[in-house]
């Protein structure tokens, strides 16, 4: 059996000797036998006892308590219930982080976009992240129709190929370009562009929205303000309801 000497616990347990001796002090902390020269020797189990005393003492339970839940009948169910709780609130602080990771990250894209920290750039961005849910509502709501009707095209091909029935495959593609047509003039009334340049938010020509070069955020477009062909961000367009 491993045992340990008040300072070999400390550092085990990274806390003081100090505390170890208060704790001591205060019977919370027995050690588990003495040496012939009287130095404390803690065992494995008083390891776990101190490291329980330190997780309840870091959720501000007095020692008074501590003492009474260590020698209760039901302490090994009043500390479950509380490594629960912990649990359950490390999480929702690790997503709250998280969140706040990719709020930080989504900024600092923002900011590489922007050629300045300006108060007006500042609250462009700030604008920007807030449009940017109703950008994702709007292409959910283009995948809800544009996806089925991509497995249907490919299922009534395979038939085709598979049975010779065309059929099935002509009327899905004529309602698949059906769609699309709506689904493009969707997505061209509820999306504008900002210039990277000069900061202008615009609607450009149908035709240079739909086949311009671009990326899933950006797409290459003439600026109307500054005259230039340039990579411009995609953003909801102001005053469209989602």
């Amino acid at each position: 059996m491993s045992l340990y000497t008040t300072g070999e616990l400390a550092k085990k347990c990274n806390v003081s000797v100090r505390t170890i001796q208060y704790y001591d002090e205060r019977g919370i902390l027995v050690p588990t036998d003495l040496t012939e020269g009287g130095r404390r020797l803690f065992s494995e189990e008083d390891v776990a006892t101190l490291e329980t005393i330190c997780f309840l003492r870091d959720l501000d339970i007095s020692i008074k308590d501590i003492a009474e839940i260590l020698e209760s009948d039901e302490s090994k169910k009043v500390i479950e219930l509380l490594l629960d709780e912990q649990d359950k609130n490390i999480a929702e602080d690790i997503k709250r982080k998280t969140e706040q990771l990719e709020k930080i990250k989504s900024i600092r894209s923002s900011l590489a976009f922007f050629k300045d920290g300006s108060q007006k750039t500042i609250h462009d961005i700030s604008r920007l992240m807030e449009e940017k849910e109703k950008r994702k509502k709007m292409y959910k709501k283009i995948a809800i129709i544009a996806i089925p009707l991509e497995i249907a095209g490919i299922v009534t091909f395979v038939i085709g190929i598979l049975k010779g029935i065309w059929i099935p495959f002509f009327v899905t593609m004529a309602v698949y370009f059906i769609c699309m047509a709506f689904m493009v003039n969707y997505w061209y009334k509820q999306i504008e562009y900002i210039c990277p340049e000069c900061h202008t938010r615009f609607q450009p020509k149908k035709i240079e929205a739909v086949f311009g070069n671009h990326t899933p955020k950006m797409r290459k477009l003439s600026c109307p303000n500054c005259k230039r062909k340039i990579w411009s961000l995609e953003v909801y367009r102001k005053g469209v309801n989602s």
